[in-house]
């Protein structure tokens, strides 16, 4: 029967190392699934590519055939650079992850140029780097919102906010790297 008799027997050393290993082994063999992520990644910057064009396209119809205001064309501007910014943060996620989390050995090769701040880039790193790429975007989208409001009571809270949620993303990243500095030092 499948009764135990007794006490189980513990694992020894040598059986939990090999447990350890095996399990090492299966997660590192599975790094190549993440590749199916920063793929769908690549697909979605082609998508922002094809907004970004059709918008752009929409503005220059505008600026040469229509009426478009200051205050308008610069929110029609901040969209795109807004745009830009989502994109660029998704490459260096792809990118960095790639490199990090799958494999470098495709940049050896010598036809391929691979970024110089490719070298220095770790998971700490490249959390600063989003982190600040956030900041970038929220900031764009903070001044984009407080230049399309009126000032009614409504819109005024909104740009409030939005200015919350900057503030928060300007603290993550300060505690980010206040984290890191204290770590570097232990070290």
């Amino acid at each position: 029967p499948w009764c135990w008799i007794g006490r189980p027997k513990p694992l020894t050393l040598k059986k939990m190392e090999k447990l350890l290993a095996s399990v090492g082994s299966l997660l590192y063999g599975m790094r190549f699934t993440m590749l199916f992520f920063y793929v769908g990644l690549v697909t979605i910057i082609f998508g922002i590519l094809g907004k970004f064009i059709f918008e752009t396209y929409k503005l220059m119809v505008t600026l040469l055939f229509g009426e478009l205001g200051k205050i308008d064309l610069i929110i029609k501007v901040l969209e795109l650079v807004d745009m830009t910014m989502v994109a660029q943060l998704v490459w260096v996620v792809a990118l960095a992850g790639v490199s990090l989390f799958v494999t470098t050995g495709h940049f050896d090769k010598k036809d391929m140029k691979k970024p110089d701040w490719l070298d220095h880039v770790n998971t700490y790193n490249l959390k600063l780097k989003l982190a600040f790429a956030i900041i970038s975007i929220s900031g764009v989208h903070a001044l984009k919102t407080y230049l399309s409001g009126d000032l009614t009571m409504e819109n005024i809270q909104i740009v409030v906010m939005v200015a919350v949620i900057h503030f928060t993303f300007v603290l993550s990243a300060i505690g980010i790297s206040f984290a890191e500095r204290l770590t570097r030092e232990k070290t």
